[in-house]
């Protein structure tokens, strides 16, 4: 799958506070992480 099919990155925000809030900590740092990737390719294919 190529990078450009990834979700937004307020999708990702989201389940990272969700496994905050359901104390998931390692998923959490994930999640965010992906939120980050996911708006770098969109301001590299802007």
């Amino acid at each position: 799958m190529s990078d450009s099919y990834m979700i937004g990155p307020g999708a990702h925000e989201l389940a990272a506070l969700n496994a905050l809030a359901d104390r998931k900590n390692e998923g959490a740092q994930v999640l965010a992480i992906l939120a980050l990737a996911s708006a770098v390719n969109r301001l590299a294919n802007a």
